[in-house]
């Protein structure tokens, strides 16, 4: 088996939230112990900038820790991406000759930045997403340097072996002509994002509801995932409000952490729902299934995606699915069948849908959650050697 690296500023637990997080979970649980890590810690356990044997989803891993962190969910001062990429500029000569390395993997820009050039060519850049992050960022005033990001960026990516995108075919064309010829199409591979199939999968909602002490009579809403603005909150619960209008006993959950808890908290008073919309905030994973098996639909208001993980567990755990367009929304959910896409963001179209999906016959939902499983982590390591060869 070829020697490979994996490069990811998160602690392979809990911390920082998100979808490259997830990713790296499922890594890990696909390679069993076979891949070198460099990552962090927020257990101050291991000396920084050293290698060291380290126990991750059950198996053990050469790690080395980039940097001791504390968890912090508030929006820093100083941009993630800046410090991030500072901590991994200070340690990587050390990481990179630990071994001769054939294949790098990164999932962020600012670590593949700190490669030197001929590390690059044997790097294997996984995209989340093939949008410009900074024409989403949380930073108003970075969102001016989106178009110096892209020059930046191109300029490395193109010398990338491989770049496996978590994205629909339409989204991954449009970035390949966003590189304006730097990079070339036959180097791109669509590769969506993965859940653990062990957690996420049907169950009886009477038990879910049950363990999670949710009324059995409720109508419940699920959504999951990071709390900005991004992720289209306040959408959802307008929609949300005009749905209760006609039901009542209607509930919505939001499952996550971020920046907007304070802001989503006084929207919620504004409206007076605070006993209809509520933040249950961060579960672990069997949790998260739970609260997905206690629904009676999901929803995501995203104005951007790239392979949407919190989509497939939901899919998964046999809900109808009702969201906004972004990539891979009309992969995952075919109108009618399995849920709806709302083109338009419209909170009176949308919550019309809410009352439509949850109408569908379970038998047709649960065939789109059988095809789900070819998104699992429980193929991940196949589907990854297909296209790097390592084995």
């Amino acid at each position: 088996m070829k020697q490979i690296l994996y490069i990811e500023v998160c602690n392979f637990q809990d911390y920082p939230l998100g979808g490259h997080l997830s990713f790296a979970l499922h890594l890990t649980a696909a390679m069993k112990g076979d891949i070198d890590i460099a990552g962090i810690r927020t257990d101050n356990e291991l000396k920084e900038g050293c290698w060291d044997k380290c126990e991750i989803a059950g198996y053990n891993y050469n790690f080395f820790n980039i940097g001791n962190f504390s968890k912090s969910f508030k929006k820093p001062i100083i941009p993630t991406r800046i410090t991030d990429f500072l901590c991994i500029k200070r340690h990587i000569k050390q990481i990179l000759k630990h071994k001769e390395y054939d294949i790098i993997i990164v999932q962020t820009p600012e670590t593949l930045f700190c490669l030197p050039k001929a590390y690059r060519r044997r790097t294997c850049l996984i995209m989340p997403g093939v949008g410009n992050p900074l024409s989403i960022s949380r930073y108003k005033w970075a969102r001016a340097f989106a178009s110096v990001y892209d020059k930046v960026f191109f300029r490395y990516a193109k010398e990338a072996t491989h770049i496996l995108a978590a994205a629909d075919q339409q989204a991954i064309t449009e970035f390949v002509v966003r590189g304006k010829g730097t990079i070339l199409p036959e180097r791109v591979f669509q590769f969506p994002t993965r859940y653990d199939a062990d957690i996420f999968h049907l169950t009886e909602k009477s038990d879910a509801r049950r363990t999670l002490g949710i009324p059995s009579g409720a109508t419940v809403f699920v959504t999951t995932g990071r709390l900005n603005w991004f992720k289209g909150w306040k959408f959802m619960i307008d929609a949300f409000a005009i749905f209760k209008k006609q039901t009542p006993d209607a509930v919505l959950y939001f499952l996550g952490k971020g920046e907007d808890e304070l802001k989503i908290n006084e929207y919620i008073k504004q409206l007076n729902l605070q006993e209809s919309v509520i933040l249950a905030g961060v579960h672990p994973l069997p949790t998260v299934a739970q609260y997905l098996n206690a629904a009676d639909l999901f929803i995501m208001g995203s104005y951007r995606e790239g392979w949407s993980t919190s989509l497939v567990e939901a899919i998964a755990c046999g809900k109808a699915c009702v969201v906004t367009e972004f990539s891979s929304a009309h992969d995952l959910v075919k109108d009618g069948e399995n849920g709806f896409v709302q083109v338009e963001r419209n909170e009176d179209d949308f919550a019309a849908l809410m009352s439509q999906a949850l109408k569908l016959p379970c038998q047709q939902i649960e065939k789109h959650t059988q095809a789900a499983y070819g998104f699992s982590v429980q193929t991940m390591r196949q589907q990854l050697n297909k296209i790097l060869q390592f084995e």
